[in-house]
């Protein structure tokens, strides 16, 4: 009888730590993804889904060189709106893009004018990886391993 109570015990304990971890662990990014954000690198693989068969690569350090763009910068808000402002190296505003985000669970999805896009979301600090399937190189296809890092600000 005495192993039996061990047991049920023991159960107890398991199911009591399988809790904490469930409703300790975060699940919505939202907070986290409010404010400026700035590009910090970018990686495509070209036709990812069938073995890629070439790579567009900006490394950290390398985005006004590789790109002769300032970083994008990229605001949250908390009415669930975003924009991205782009910027030439004379920092004359050259573009900008504003839309709908949201987070469900690991994905931030953006919708801009009716076309919505899914990234999965990695943070490590201030730093996040944003990484989608897209159509990169205008083919017609998501096929493309679209991965960026930003730094929120």
């Amino acid at each position: 009888m005495k192993s039996f109570f061990n047991l049920k015990g023991l159960l107890f304990f398991t199911i009591c730590i399988a809790l904490i971890i469930v409703f300790n662990t975060d699940r919505d990014h939202s907070e986290k993804m409010l404010g400026q954000w700035y590009n910090e690198s970018l990686k495509v693989i070209y036709d990812a889904q069938h073995g890629g068969d070439s790579t567009y690569n900006v490394p950290a350090g390398q985005w006004e060189e590789r790109l002769q763009i300032r970083p994008i910068q990229t605001t949250y808000k908390s009415d669930g709106t975003y924009n991205s402002k782009y910027w030439n190296l004379q920092d004359s505003l050259i573009r900008e893009v504003a839309g709908e985000w949201e987070v469900i669970g690991d994905t931030l999805y953006l919708t801009e004018g009716g076309v919505r896009s899914g990234y999965l979301l990695e943070f490590d600090g201030d730093r996040a990886t944003f990484t989608a399937m897209y159509d990169w190189d205008g083919d017609g296809e998501r096929d493309d391993l679209y991965s960026g890092v930003q730094i929120k600000k």
